[in-house]
């Protein structure tokens, strides 16, 4: 999860978490349920029984604790919980900021009130995968979503409700990647357009015939500039060059049944909340997983560390560890976009304008 700031202050009070280890973020996947079949969705089914309120608002209590202060919903569709806004109401009187992360479909006008209620301290991330109707519903598989999903956006934004839009580019929706910016700045939202498929939950690679090829970055994604500076490692400023993510050590994700994992996108199991306290997880009786994830540093990266496009490269522990069941081997996905990164450079130092395309690729 990225938490952005713009003060040296912000950023000195995200080094004191990474280094006394204070889960200063934390995502809460709430459910595995789903209203929308996206054909590259991350999440499995989970069959087991999902943590009840009670349980959600006791290890609410657990984080404030251990020093949390941003928390995260999201699923599945966190809208399937008919408890959301009893979560949502006890996690905002406890002082939290809250972040919906949504498809925006489930969003009906009562849902709208309660959503009001909790200004100030809430903001949404809302999936959008294409800038028409045929596009963005061919990826959810299901009819009308688009048109449920902007609907949502430009409600809450109308509300005052901050908003922003996260859109993954793969070869399903890269022809629209101009547009759907263009979208998301008329609507008045902030955009996270990135590229990047990553394996399912459980490991499956399924989702990555969805991903883009050299060709498809090639030719649109030259103008393009992706903020991904929150996955580099920034070795200059610490002397034993310490591993720069932060999953493990100030953030973390809980999943449905209570599973603690360092990160959504790392689903490494290092403590159940059913059997024992966030604390003892965390602190108290850490496991060798999470142990080892704290002591790492940039130099254990066996490969990456002596890669020549290191330079060009932003590696996601979590993604590679979905990829090939380590954290610190070689991210095949990374190291295509670090070619990829190279080769646009290139271009540019040469002169040459390698134009978007807009061209008439369809989802289908």
């Amino acid at each position: 999860m990225a938490i952005e700031y713009s003060t040296s202050l912000g950023e000195q009070l995200v080094e004191t978490c990474v280094r006394e280890n204070i889960p200063y973020a934390v995502q809460m996947e709430l459910t595995s349920k789903c209203n929308l079949k996206c054909r590259h969705c991350f999440m499995v089914s989970d069959n087991d029984v999902e943590l009840s309120s009670e349980e959600i608002m006791d290890i609410i209590d657990q984080l404030i604790d251990m020093g949390t202060f941003y928390l995260a919903f999201t699923g599945g569709e966190i809208f399937t919980r008919e408890d959301l806004f009893d979560i949502a109401r006890y996690a905002r009187r406890r002082g939290f900021f809250l972040t919906f992360m949504t498809n925006g479909t489930l969003i009906t006008p009562e849902n709208m009130e309660e959503i009001k209620k909790l200004k100030p301290m809430i903001k949404f991330e809302i999936s959008l995968y294409g800038a028409t109707p045929r596009t963005h519903d061919y990826i959810t598989q299901v009819e009308g979503s688009f048109e449920r999903t902007v609907a949502a956006i430009k409600e809450l934004i109308a509300h005052g409700i901050e908003v922003t839009i996260k859109t993954l580019l793969m070869n399903l929706n890269i022809h629209e990647s101009g547009e759907i910016k263009a979208l998301c700045e008329q609507l008045g939202a902030h955009h996270r357009i990135n590229p990047g498929v990553a394996p399912k939950k459980d490991g499956s690679l399924e989702p990555l015939q969805y991903d883009l090829s050299l060709e498809d970055m090639e030719m649109y994604l030259s103008s393009h500039d992706f903020d991904l500076s929150y996955l580099l490692e920034k070795r200059e400023k610490d002397p034993v060059h310490r591993f720069s993510c932060k999953a493990g050590k100030a953030t973390c994700s809980i999943g449905p049944t209570g599973i603690v994992y360092p990160c959504v996108m790392m689903p490494i199991a290092v403590g159940n909340l059913r059997e024992k306290s966030f604390k003892e997880i965390w602190h108290t009786e850490p496991s060798n997983d999470l142990k080892r994830l704290r002591n790492l540093t940039s130099d254990d990266l066996p490969v990456c560390s002596r890669c020549e496009l290191a330079q060009y490269c932003v590696r996601c522990p979590g993604v590679v560890y979905l990829e090939t069941g380590d954290i610190v081997g070689a991210s095949p996905s990374a190291c295509r976009y670090a070619k990829w990164r190279k080769y646009s450079k290139n271009q540019k130092g040469k002169g040459v304008m390698v134009m978007q395309s807009t061209g008439s690729k369809s989802a289908d």
